[in-house]
Formats: C-alpha cells, sequence, structure tokens
C-alpha cells in the first residue's frame, strides 16, 4: 500500500509540475522513479521548441538504454515529452547515480547544442562539460559570489516510518547527482530511490533514504543536514571561484 500511495503521490505532483513547466517556458529535465513500476520516466520540457526528440531519443539509445514507451508533445498545448526506460542489458529501471548523471547530462547538452537558447535559463552554459570527479581544491581563493539558488535541505519523516525523504534545492550543476548520493553513502545511508529533477538554474531533488533499516533520527537528520549543505554550497563556492581566474 505505501509503494501505491508513494507512486499516487509522484504522479498528482509530476502534473502539476509537467503545467508549471510549460506555462514558464523554463528548460527542464526530470528523472523520476517513482511514478512508473517498471521503468524510469524522462520528462523533458522547453516551452513548445523541442518538437519530437528524435536526438534525445538516439543519444538515450547510444547510452545503452531501452525506450519501451514514449509520449511525445506534437503541439503547443502540452509541450512536455516523456520517455520510459530501461537497462537494454538488464530491463530493468536505472539505479545507479552515475548514469541517472549521465542521462540527464546528455539531454541538457542535447537541448543546448539543437537550442541554444536554452542557455539564457541555465547556469552561465556549465552544463557543456560532462561530470568529472568530485574532489576540489579545499581552499578556494577570490570573491566569493552568491550562489544562483540558495541550497536548501529538509528532511521530511512523514513518508513513513522506514524512510525519510530528503529535499534538496540548489544551484544546478555537472556532477550534482553523483555528489549527493556519494555524500550519503559516506553517512552510511541507503538510497531507496530518487527524483532528479533540473528546472532552469535549479536543481530540486527528491531522495528516499533509510539508515540502518528505517527513518532518520533526530541526530541523524542533523548530520545528514548538514553534510549535504556544506558539501553542496562549498562545490558551487568553489566553482563560481574558478570562473573568476
Amino acid at each position: 500500500f505505501a509503494a501505491r500511495q508513494l507512486r499516487a503521490t509522484a504522479t498528482e505532483e509530476g502534473a502539476k509540475k509537467e503545467e508549471n513547466f510549460f506555462k514558464e517556458g523554463l528548460p527542464a529535465v526530470i528523472i523520476n522513479n517513482t511514478e512508473d513500476p517498471l521503468a524510469t520516466v524522462v520528462t523533458v520540457a522547453f516551452g513548445d521548441v523541442l518538437g519530437q526528440l528524435l536526438d534525445t531519443a538516439a543519444s538515450l539509445k547510444s547510452l545503452g538504454l531501452n525506450i519501451v514507451r514514449a509520449e511525445v508533445s506534437d503541439t503547443t498545448e502540452s509541450g512536455v515529452n516523456k520517455f520510459y526506460i530501461t537497462d537494454a542489458r538488464t530491463s530493468e529501471k536505472i539505479t545507479k547515480s552515475k548514469t541517472l548523471e549521465l542521462i540527464r547530462m546528455t539531454i541538457i547538452n542535447n537541448m543546448l547544442q539543437y537550442h541554444p537558447e536554452a542557455a539564457d535559463y541555465l547556469v552561465e552554459g556549465q552544463h557543456i562539460e560532462m561530470p568529472g570527479d568530485r574532489d576540489a581544491d579545499a581552499n578556494p581563493l577570490g570573491a566569493r559570489v552568491a550562489p544562483a539558488v540558495k541550497t536548501s535541505v529538509v528532511v521530511d519523516n512523514t513518508s513513513g516510518a522506514r524512510q525519510s525523504k530528503l529535499i534538496i534545492t540548489t544551484t544546478d550543476r555537472p556532477g550534482l547527482v553523483v555528489d549527493i548520493v556519494a555524500t550519503l553513502k559516506d553517512l552510511s545511508l541507503n538510497v531507496i530511490s530518487a527524483e532528479i529533477d533540473t528546472i532552469g538554474p535549479k536543481a530540486y531533488d527528491i531522495v528516499y533514504v533509510t539508515y540502518q533499516g528505517g527513518a532518520l533520527n533526530k541526530s541523524m537528520i542533523e548530520l545528514v543536514t548538514n553534510a549535504l549543505t556544506y558539501h553542496l554550497t562549498r562545490r558551487d563556492i568553489e566553482n563560481k571561484n574558478s570562473e573568476s581566474y
């Protein structure tokens, strides 16, 4: 029952998001592992300019993915396109953080290649670079520039006693998903599922986690919140400082 309820809630929230994407005209890439029980759902939107997305479909297949179903908009009334994808080798959902990040960056880079105007809504065209390693200079120099999006980490335990829901908002950048999952694993957390949203310059990610088989307790909530906030804010500052040289 809990799983069905989670999927129903995700579907309702997704429908509202899709409507807002088209109205706002922002480039958006949503990767959702809770909406469909058998496939990872990838939603792509950017006003009414994306057309049939044949280039995106070809790129997804080149990553070793199967597109088991597609809902592609061919009118200006929707502007939202969905791909239901699985691993071509296993026919299962995509769960590895590195693969999810590769899917996200591939779609964004295609968006920038075929629709350069999308760069006006993203973070200074930084999506052109593919994800690198998560090591960074521990002592960045230069003036600290305010991030494009304020970092926020909220832990919600109302979704059930066996898991916690992390709601993470921060400035988007390449490698973000990998960094978030790596930080959580460093804290011995088990990542159950995630929704990865890229909306213009903002990353809005929902991650369901457990610690020792259950939801996070008060001390773990504080530790997870502080660790994610530190790493995400630190990387955002380092990225900004590196642009000044």
